[in-house]
């Protein structure tokens, strides 16, 4: 059998340290013992305790002296001060170096297994809490939790509930449970528990035998469970999960210490979900920002390769030119040059178009014809859409007014979209681009482009989801990087907006609208 923890006994009356020793193994624990503070130092330094009882007045080192001595070893020993000559001096004192709490002699064993009892309790909190706080993957951490649960308060059968991306409620993870009818009357007596009312969801709850409570009676499968103890997960003051421990013995009920600690439990998980939400959150920041900074050095090459491909190209052009002027017009040469200098002209656009997307300039807005944007960035990924048996069909309304915008902040949010298209359609289809001027119901004129795909479309349950910031679909490393989130950042700040409409198998259509 495992003892409760192991307890150092540092006293220089040698019948208490016996009786405190003999008091301590009839109850489940392990102990030492040291007559003097030199020798509870030198057994702290050679041996690893969860706990230490010790008096103040000894020979050679006194009893706070070796409080903070076995502290500087290891600081995480709880120590309870025992003593017949204290003051409330030496008790603020000793509290000041880390005792955990301070005993007067003579006081009753009963008294002082109490305090033991709580100050190993809060070792084992301490312990648990520092396991699941360098834990930091989720999946890890909810397993740590639930253990820790299921141990400390004795549980037959233990889960953690918590919402899933639609806020269906979902067993995460789960102890005691192997059938699925098992998991599932459990999980339906939890997701009941969670749609109370805020203030009872936000509670904890103790029910006794649940399946003859009203509220679960009609749920199969809950015979064998005597006490259910449901604790709620609360974050800024909203419920955000559940814990549900039940033991299925009839006596196996729970007291006020088993609901303090599942209390404690609680604080415990609210924190380190939190933690682990920000660690994630942290990760795909740095994933970002190191596609951010790629992307930054991307457009730098591009830039000064499309200036050393750019010199001979005209080079290229140049003689193209001259040899046309003496060459038959009627002849096959003729024809051929000409295909050369279209070519020619062809990559010069397509450098033009690199160039003004890789430039780095703050934002500047003039009028900008969306039609020509559109164009623009056409041509850096039209070769790439043949390629991938993509049709593009232009719908481009001829004269439309300009717009006050950004270039170059239009084809980032453009390139975008029509790169998203083709990821949707790996096996070829059709893009289709439409532009129009509308006026709204207020009176005033927006210009309204619609890009159109043939692809397999968006699950809805995440269309209202793509234009958060992180938010992906696609694996890592494939994308432009410029995320639906930063094309609607974009947008607003040229006082616009962007939406999405999908249907399952019948593709997608974002529309973005510009004001005149």
């Amino acid at each position: 059998m495992t003892a409760k923890a192991h307890i150092l006994i540092v006293d220089d009356e040698a019948q208490i340290a016996e009786m405190i020793l003999a008091s301590l193994e009839a109850n489940g624990y392990t102990a030492a013992v040291a007559y003097n503070g030199s020798q509870g130092l030198e057994r702290a330094s050679k041996e690893k305790f969860d706990l230490a009882i010790m008096d103040i007045q000894m020979p050679e080192m006194d009893g706070i002296t070796a409080l903070g001595e076995i502290k500087k070893i290891d600081p995480e020993i709880e120590v309870i001060i025992a003593t017949g000559h204290g003051t409330m001096g030496t008790a603020i004192q000793s509290m000041r170096k880390g005792a955990f709490d301070y005993l007067h002699k003579p006081f009753e064993l009963k008294e002082l297994l109490k305090v033991v009892e709580r100050a190993v309790e809060k070792r084992k909190f301490n312990d648990i809490a520092k396991v699941i706080f360098s834990t930091p993957k989720p999946e890890d951490q909810l397993r740590v939790i639930i253990d820790a649960v299921t141990r400390i308060l004795k549980a037959d059968e233990s889960l953690l509930v918590l919402p899933d991306r639609d806020g269906k409620p979902r067993i995460a993870v789960s102890e005691g449970l192997d059938d699925d009818a098992g998991r599932a009357s459990r999980l339906e007596m939890c997701s009941r528990v969670m749609l109370q009312p805020a203030s009872a969801a936000k509670s904890l709850q103790l029910v006794e035998s649940p399946s003859l409570d009203k509220k679960f009676s009609d749920i199969k499968g809950l015979e064998r469970v005597k006490f259910s103890l449901f604790l709620p997960l609360v974050e800024d003051n909203k419920p955000v999960g559940l814990i549900n421990i039940n033991r299925d013995a009839d006596e196996a009920y729970f007291t006020e210490d088993d609901m303090q600690r599942a209390r404690i439990f609680g604080s415990l998980v609210n924190l380190a979900l939190r933690n682990s939400s920000l660690y994630r959150q942290l990760q795909e920041t740095q994933g970002q920002l190191i596609q951010a900074e790629k992307m930054s050095a991307l457009g730098q090459l591009a830039g000064g390769l499309a200036h050393e491909i750019n010199n001979p190209l005209s080079g290229i052009l140049g003689l193209t030119q001259l040899v046309l002027e003496s060459t038959d017009k009627n002849s096959q040469n003729f024809a051929d040059l000409k295909e050369i200098e279209k070519a020619v002209f062809r990559c010069k656009k397509i450098i033009v178009s690199l160039l003004s997307f890789s430039r780095q300039e703050k934002t500047r807005t003039e009028p900008v014809n969306v039609n020509e944007v559109i164009e623009e960035t056409l041509t850096l990924c039209a070769r790439q859409m043949e390629l991938k048996h993509v049709k593009i069909v232009r719908r481009l309304a001829p004269g439309l007014p300009m717009v006050n915008a950004d270039f170059q902040q239009l084809m980032q949010v453009f390139l975008n979209m029509f790169t998203n298209a083709r990821d949707a359609m790996p096996d070829g289809g059709e893009l289709a681009i439409e532009t129009r001027l509308l006026k709204t119901p207020a009176g005033s004129e927006v210009i309204m482009t619609s890009i159109s795909d043939t692809g397999a479309g968006i699950n809805p349950d995440i269309v209202d989801k793509i234009f958060d910031p992180f938010f992906t679909t696609k694996p890592v490393g494939k994308g432009t990087g410029l995320g639906l989130s930063v094309c609607m950042g974009i947008i607003h700040k040229h006082n616009g907006s962007i939406k999405a409409q999908s249907e399952p198998g019948k593709g997608s259509t974002f529309t973005v609208s510009l004001p005149v």
